[in-house]
């Protein structure tokens, strides 16, 4: 028969190698994930990042990730309290201090390679105050089982996004200047008053026609009877004067006789 301190002391020692256990499990699948772990080959979008513990209990102070070949345009964009910055093909997070317990996103803005049907990895290293956790695992044809620190990985899709060029809009037109008779002033040489020069167009006026023209038409406005008149009238008068002078003779001569 066992004694019950026994047994209880048998149970002790497996409670804590299965606490054990769990804690190590519990570590081993929290992993570095990216959000989304799919998306379209060429396209241009927000991966965000994850960190769910620190180093065995220590906080994470920074982290440096690598990006894929055919990444290009990355922009980093770190959760408050924290800068980003981007030095060649590899992404740095600094300036916070992330507890053990706790998780943050970090998000870097990307244009992705244009290869559908494929998979690309971020590797990553995570520092904290005491330790460092290296998430730059890779697959390969002898890998077996599940890695132990795996890189974040996502898959690519086709087709290939492409980006859509801008409607052609037509170019303005200029309609061709209209001649006009206005007025248009200019200057000869040596001279310092503008001569007035106006645009003309020669035009010739066509005949109308507004009926039959009559045959003849007079106009009879008297003029030719009173120029007669008048001669008349004078030639009367004189030859009036002449008799009556004639006859003051005659008696003149008499009178004298």
């Amino acid at each position: 028969m066992i004694a019950p301190r026994t047994t209880s002391r048998r149970l002790g020692v497996l409670a804590a190698a299965t606490a054990a256990v769990l804690c190590g499990s519990t570590t081993a699948f929290a992993h570095i994930d990216p959000n989304p772990t799919e998306a379209q080959a060429g396209s241009r979008l927000s991966v965000g990042f994850t960190v769910e513990h620190g180093c065995d209990g220590s906080p994470t102070t920074s982290l440096d990730m690598r990006l894929p070949d055919g990444v290009t345009d990355a922009t980093p964009e770190p959760p408050e309290g924290w800068e980003g910055t981007v030095d060649a093909n590899v992404v740095t997070f600094t300036g916070g201090i992330l507890p053990d317990d706790q998780e943050l996103t970090f998000g870097v803005a990307m244009s992705l390679p244009p290869t559908p049907d494929s998979t690309i990895y971020f590797p990553f290293v995570q520092r904290c105050e005491v330790g460092e956790i290296r998430w730059i695992d890779v697959p390969t044809d002898d890998s077996a089982g599940e890695l132990d620190e795996p890189a974040p990985a996502m898959q690519l899709f086709g087709p290939v996004a492409t980006t859509v060029a801008p409607p052609v809009t037509a170019a303005p037109t200029t309609a061709a200047p209209v001649a006009t008779s206005e007025p248009v002033e200019s200057t000869p040489p040596g001279t310092d008053a503008p001569v007035t020069t106006e645009a003309t167009t020669d035009t010739t006026a066509e005949p109308t026609s507004s009926g039959p023209a009559p045959d003849s038409v007079t106009v009879d406005d008297g003029s030719g009877d009173s120029g007669s008149s008048s001669t008349v009238a004078i030639v009367a008068v004189i030859a009036a004067l002449v008799l009556a002078g004639a006859a003051a003779v005659f008696v003149r001569r008499q009178k004298s006789g």
